[in-house]
Order: structure tokens, then C-alpha cells, then sequence
């Protein structure tokens, strides 16, 4: 028992870093089946959100903790495995959640002020875990890549508090009435296309979003269009069949808006800061495969380039899964 456990303390870093990789791939193909309704999961799913986050946050005081012990005993966590604290920035982009899931209630949304804080807290922590493990030399060429890195899992867990916020009713109420009137609203009519409901449905997205926050048809502020959209859900030119597909369409994209990073990725910015993680991923992954690994031990090796991979595999799957899934 007792060499069951020296063996757990030694290897439990790697344990928790690759459960939470795990439990992301879990969140990522998982999250998007709450919109159709797999209440069998939602459970499940529930569970995955909140040990993900504990998951990481315990992963990071874990080696907060192993860097204070190197000055007070021998055989560290910098000596056995000083790979380990090149892990710190992959919890941050664990922090920072699936495009398919960053909020699992309303009411998480609500609360995107402490999810900014805890960003801040983590930030700082990974970021004192990973300066004080360079001043070793085993992990001094780990410098560079650990910057881009960072830079990578700070966007990341970025994005999952902007999405947040976005997601947060209060602030969908709160949109600028002079940027929307801006909008062109197009009318229906029986011979609509799938695409012309489409660009009607996120032409009218400002006023589903004041529907949501509890508005009327008649208290939403004229800038929005709402005469227009009213008078087109009055209009009987418009076959049934149309009518419920848009329906349809508005409450997929109100879903995502809420519950997912689409409010983000589908701004100029967001799209310009997930570009400019995974470049910063992809600089790490090719200086880290260039450096010398000769001091590293090949599990850790392993591991490292399992989360740099699983990485870019969620990343090219939820772009898949955005054209394919979106409206």
C-alpha cells in the first residue's frame, strides 16, 4: 500500500493534467448534444463542468506547492519531472473551456465577473509557477515556448469570460441602440431561400436578444427594427413552414450565443485572438520539438505532445463542427 501511494504522489501531476485533457475532449463532443435535448447526459455532463475547472485549479496549487518544496527537500518535482511546470499554461487553456460549452445555466453566465477574477488569480499563479521553475536548469529552454504558450492559454480562458458575459442577459439587453440601427432588415416572402432565413435570423438577433431578457415586441427600442420584425410575423404571405424555420434558426443562434463561444468567434476581434493562439501554440509546439529533450523523461515527453496535438485536434474539430452545425 504504502509503495502504491509513493508511486500516486510521484506520478499525480501527470495523472490530473492528463485527466483534465480528458475531461475537455469529453466536454467538447458532449456539450453540443445539450441543444438537441440529451437530457440523459445532462447529468453527466454537469459533473465533467465542474471537476474540469476544480480539476485544473487543483493541478496548478499542485505545482505552486512543488515549486515551494524545492528549496526545503531533495528528489522535487523540479528534479524528477521538471517538465512538469511546462504544463502550467495547458491548465490555463483547460480553464479557458470548449467552444461548445462555456456556460451550463443561466446562471453561470450571471456570474462572468467571478469567472474574470478567478482568470486573474489563475493568470498570476501559472504565471509565478512557471518564473520560478526557470531559474532551474533543467527547464531554462523551456523559456520561450512557455511564453507562447501563455499567450495562448490567456486568449483561451479570455475568450470563456467573454463569452460569458455575452451570454449574460442583462448585457444582451444592454445592446447600443445606435450601432443595431444600422441593420437592414430584409422581408420574407413565400419564396425565401434557406440562406435569405439564415441572414434574416442574424439580422434579427438584437431583437430575439431583448425578447430573452424579458422585453416586448412594443418596449423594444425602434432603432432595432423590431416594426419590421413585427410586421413580418404578422404577415400572412409568409408560408407556416418558413415561419417555424426561422423560429428554429433564432433559438440555435440564441443557444450558442448563451451557452457556447459564438458571440465571441463570430466578432472581428474573437476570430483575430483565436488566430493569435493558435499561432502562438503552433511557434511553441515547433520549438519545443527542436529543443534538446535528453534531460526529460519520455512520459513526460509523451505527455507534452499529447496535449499539444489533442489541442490542435479539438481545434480543427470545433471548426468542422461550426460549418457544419451553424445555421
Amino acid at each position: 500500500m504504502g509503495r502504491l501511494l509513493r508511486l500516486f504522489n510521484e506520478w499525480e501531476i501527470q495523472l490530473l493534467v492528463l485527466l483534465s485533457f480528458v475531461l475537455q475532449i469529453f466536454l467538447f463532443f458532449t456539450g453540443s448534444l445539450r441543444q438537441r435535448g440529451a437530457k440523459f447526459l445532462s447529468g453527466i455532463i454537469w459533473i465533467a463542468y465542474l471537476v474540469a475547472d476544480l480539476l485544473a485549479v487543483y493541478a496548478l496549487g499542485l505545482l505552486s506547492k512543488s515549486q515551494e518544496e524545492n528549496t526545503t527537500h531533495k528528489g522535487t518535482l523540479t528534479e524528477n519531472h521538471p517538465l512538469a511546470f511546462f504544463w502550467a499554461p495547458f491548465l490555463l487553456i483547460h480553464l479557458g473551456g470548449q467552444d461548445t460549452i462555456t456556460a451550463f445555466s443561466l446562471e453561470d453566465n450571471s456570474l462572468w465577473l467571478r469567472h474574470l477574477l478567478n482568470l486573474i488569480v489563475q493568470v498570476v499563479l501559472a504565471l509565478y509557477v512557471f518564473w520560478k521553475s526557470t531559474a532551474w536548469r533543467n527547464v531554462q529552454q523551456l523559456l520561450v515556448p512557455g511564453i507562447f504558450m501563455f499567450i495562448a492559454g490567456i486568449i483561451k480562458y479570455g475568450e470563456r469570460t467573454m463569452a460569458l458575459m455575452k451570454g449574460n442577459l442583462q448585457n444582451i439587453s444592454g445592446y447600443n441602440n445606435s450601432e443595431e440601427s444600422k441593420l437592414n432588415h430584409q422581408e420574407l416572402d413565400q419564396d425565401a431561400s434557406y440562406s435569405s432565413i439564415v441572414c434574416f435570423s442574424l439580422d434579427s438577433a438584437p431583437i430575439v436578444r431583448y425578447l430573452f431578457a424579458g422585453f416586448t415586441l412594443f418596449q423594444i427600442p425602434h432603432g432595432f427594427g423590431a416594426t419590421t420584425w413585427r410586421s413580418y410575423a404578422r404577415s400572412d404571405e409568409v408560408q407556416l413552414a418558413k415561419l417555424a424555420k426561422l423560429v428554429d434558426v433564432e433559438l440555435g443562434i440564441m443557444y450558442c450565443d448563451i451557452y457556447t463561444k459564438a458571440a465571441v468567434l463570430r466578432t472581428r476581434s474573437g476570430i483575430i485572438l483565436r488566430c493569435t493562439s493558435q499561432v502562438s501554440a503552433l511557434v511553441a509546439l515547433v520549438l519545443f520539438a527542436v529543443g534538446n529533450k535528453q534531460r526529460y523523461s519520455r512520459a513526460d515527453i509523451a505527455i507534452t505532445y499529447t496535449l499539444f496535438m489533442g489541442g490542435f485536434f479539438l481545434e480543427v474539430c470545433a471548426m468542422f463542427m461550426m460549418v457544419m452545425v451553424s445555421p
